[in-house]
């Protein structure tokens, strides 16, 4: 097969790269502007904001595109020079300063997103500014020399019209026809498949160039879909951080429930998703969270968390309820999102606003995407029953890897023990009492054992509400009643534990201490 020279379309269009070559190396230029501006504010400011250094404001997908196209087409006028042997010190030039350009685009967005959630020191940003200065130069000597070439170029002078004569590059004309719906159909099949067929020779002539525009629309296509997926509309996910809002995020868990921390109903088909999220605040200033910005995607639309349901989710974290995020400091919180069983779904997105944008008279949000798949805790479960003695394990709970062991137990109207007691270096042994309170008619039960609390988990370390394992999780089974048990036990006693409980159990027949730890059971048989 003979095909034509490769260079053919590059010679016949010449000035005209060359203009598109300066349109896009001075959109470069102004964007690479653009970089020195921030970096330059950012000193003279002492510090910027975090939602001021998003990658999308400084470093867009045309940038690459661009980037990729000068690349291109600098290597393709250098191929033809080279074959030609004619100058081509400015092609070997721009197709080594915007390679390097495009790497330096994805420094600078590393660097971005680094922004994101750490403040970049002065000293830093001062280095960073001047070489981004230094970087942008050459752009103005390589705009000027393909400008040159797109308005001053003489062809004669580069001997290339012997070449346009032996390539016999001709130019057909537009051919009018006359359709008529259903006369002599065989002429325009005929007339279809000639311009199919030159079509298709035309493009086995340009088979180079061809190849290389499939080229640029493949890695274009590629660059497109990878930031669009990772940078632009970037989805996140479990322990990832996240900056919005001058503050990093990170969702640790999410949780799916329609029950409360010991296992009762909170509210007839109502559901809730519980998110537990470390909140690190390294701005400047103290901030108060805007919960208006972190809204659940659910079936029936946003959902907004809600303040007043926290206290039935202590075992998954501190509610938040409108405190301080000092500054320099991290903090642990649950969001509550209350929905109807039409929202129950297996996935969710936790949608937040990062920040406002006012144009052409219209507000813009921009969000930040977090993936939420929820654990579910819904239908009982009793993991096993236990006699005195046995140890009970809770590592299949929401408590981690607890643990509690009776090994006896008494029942009686008041405990006295003994302790010591300590002012500065003195001490000494002190006595005192616990008595059951008669005026509502209880009485004690005192356990002999271990309780050992995971202190990793989310319940040990919501010191918010100040609440017992056994306020929390213990209720006592007496024949067919089930009643609460009430935490007495004081601080300096430790090998045992003492509860109220009504005095109607002495007299029962059978006694358990039912364990509700969200939905997992646990009974303990007493007598």
């Amino acid at each position: 097969m003979i095909l034509k020279k490769p260079y053919a379309f590059l010679i016949k269009n010449f000035r005209l790269i060359h203009l598109i070559l300066t349109i896009f190396i001075g959109y470069l230029l102004f964007r690479s502007y653009n970089l020195y501006s921030f970096f330059s504010r950012y000193v003279s400011n002492v510090y910027a904001t975090l939602s001021d250094a998003v990658p999308s404001n400084y470093i867009t997908v045309f940038m690459f595109l661009v980037s990729v196209i000068i690349i291109v087409f600098s290597l393709a006028m250098f191929f033809l020079m080279k074959k030609k042997d004619k100058p081509k010190n400015l092609y070997v030039g721009l197709s080594i300063y915007y390679i390097l350009y495009f790497i330096g685009l994805i420094v600078y967005f590393v660097l971005f997103k680094s922004m994101e959630t750490t403040q970049m020191t002065i000293r830093n940003a001062m280095i960073v500014r001047d070489i981004t200065l230094i970087f942008s130069l050459p752009q103005f000597p390589l705009l000027i020399l393909s400008l040159i070439r797109a308005v001053g170029f003489d062809i004669k002078r580069f001997n290339f019209s012997k070449d346009l004569k032996e390539l016999d590059i001709n130019e057909e004309d537009n051919e009018e026809f006359e359709f008529v719906f259903g006369v002599d159909s065989y002429k325009y099949a005929r007339y279809l498949r000639r311009r199919v067929r030159e079509f298709k020779y035309y493009i086995l002539e340009n088979k180079f160039m061809f190849t290389i525009l499939m080229g640029l629309t493949c890695a274009v296509l590629l660059i497109l879909t990878i930031l669009n997926f990772t940078v632009y509309n970037r989805t996140y996910g479990k322990n990832q951080k996240v900056g919005a809002n001058n503050l990093t995020l990170q969702v640790n868990n999410s949780y799916l429930t329609d029950v409360d921390y010991s296992g009762n109903t909170i509210s007839e088909g109502k559901y809730f998703l519980i998110v537990n999220i470390d909140f690190t605040n390294k701005s400047g200033l103290s901030t108060v969270l805007d919960l208006s910005n972190y809204e659940l995607m659910a079936k029936s639309g946003a959902i907004k968390p809600t303040l007043t349901r926290n206290n039935y989710f202590v075992d998954f974290g501190a509610g938040y309820s409108k405190e301080k995020i000092e500054s320099g400091k991290s903090y642990n919180y649950i969001l509550v999102y209350e929905m109807e069983k039409k929202d129950i779904a297996k996935k969710y997105t936790l949608r937040i606003t990062d920040e406002i944008e006012y144009k052409a008279g219209t507000l813009n949000a921009k969000y930040k995407n977090i993936s939420l798949k929820p654990q579910e805790y819904y239908s009982q479960e009793t993991v096993g029953t236990y006699k005195i003695g046995d140890n009970m394990t809770f590592y299949d709970s929401i408590l981690g890897n607890s643990s509690l062991k009776v090994d006896s137990y008494d029942f009686m109207s008041k405990y006295v023990y003994k302790y010591e007691a300590c002012i500065r270096n003195n001490c000494s042994d002190m006595t005192d009492v616990v008595t059951a309170d008669s005026a509502k008619a209880k009485k004690l039960l005192v356990l002999n054992g271990n309780l050992v609390l995971d202190k990793n988990s989310t319940f040990s370390k919501n010191l918010k509400t100040g609440m017992s394992f056994f306020d929390a999780f213990v209720q006592i089974k007496y024949d067919d009643k089930i009643a609460p048990v009430t935490n007495s036990t004081p601080k300096s006693i430790t090998d045992k534990y003492i509860l109220q409980i009504d005095e109607n159990v002495l007299k029962a027949k059978k006694v358990d201490l039912i364990l509700t730890i969200r939905n997992k059971k646990y009974v303990l048989n007493m007598k």
